[in-house]
This record gives C-alpha cells, structure tokens and sequence, in this order.
C-alpha cells in the first residue's frame, strides 16, 4: 500500500513542478517515453507516459512500456526510493532488488528529473 502511494504521489509531484516552473517543464519536453515503476511479481505498479512537457500516469502494469524499473517486492521499492541515500537505487541494482528493463539512459533522465523536481518550490 505504501509503495502504491508513493507511486500516486510522485505521479501528482512530476505534474505540479511541470505547471509551478517552466524550466522543469522545459526538461520534461526533452523526452517522449513511457516507464513503468512495479514490482517482481506485477501486483504492484504505475506506469508514466512522458509527452510534449506532460506527464501522464495510472497505477496499472502495461507491456509496452520502454522502460521498467522492476523492485524485487513493494517494500523494498518503497524503502529504497525514500531513502537519504542518493546511491541507494545503484545498490539496490548490484544487489538484485532492482531491475532495469529497456533503455538505461531514460532511467537515468527519470532519475535526474526526478531529482530536478524535488527542488521545485
């Protein structure tokens, strides 16, 4: 549950920077792609469709999404996107609790952007 929120709300955090700033909005421009954030099992996800400055998301699994980020189990998903740590998706990689599927460079724009937002005010 927790981690379906965190989804939700990261989902509804992308969609407020892009019309709080227009450099943010700008960044999301650069990109036209669909990722998915689930879990190992498919039980648990939200895919993001980035088009033209928008973002787009609903909390269901597809399979034409470019990217997946694919967590070993929710807990670990949300446990790991919450932390301090700025390494902790890349541990969480070498570790096996997180699995890219697709295009490593989107996941790290989203990364990044992700990032980006958070310093929108």
């Amino acid at each position: 549950m927790k981690f379906s929120f965190l989804l939700y709300m990261l989902s509804r955090k992308l969609k407020g920077a892009a019309k709080k700033s227009a450099d943010f909005k700008k960044r999301l421009a650069e990109q036209n792609f669909t990722l998915q954030v689930k879990t190992e099992d498919g039980k648990r996800g939200r895919y993001f469709t980035f088009k033209n400055g928008e973002v787009a998301s609903k909390g269901s699994i597809i399979d034409n999404a470019q990217i997946s980020l694919i967590w070993s189990d929710a807990d670990t998903g949300f446990k790991t996107m919450t932390a301090k740590d700025s390494n902790a998706s890349m541990k969480a990689l070498q570790d096996g609790k997180l699995k890219l599927d697709g295009d490593a460079n989107l996941a790290l724009w989203f990364t990044e952007t992700v990032k980006q937002m958070m310093k929108v005010k």
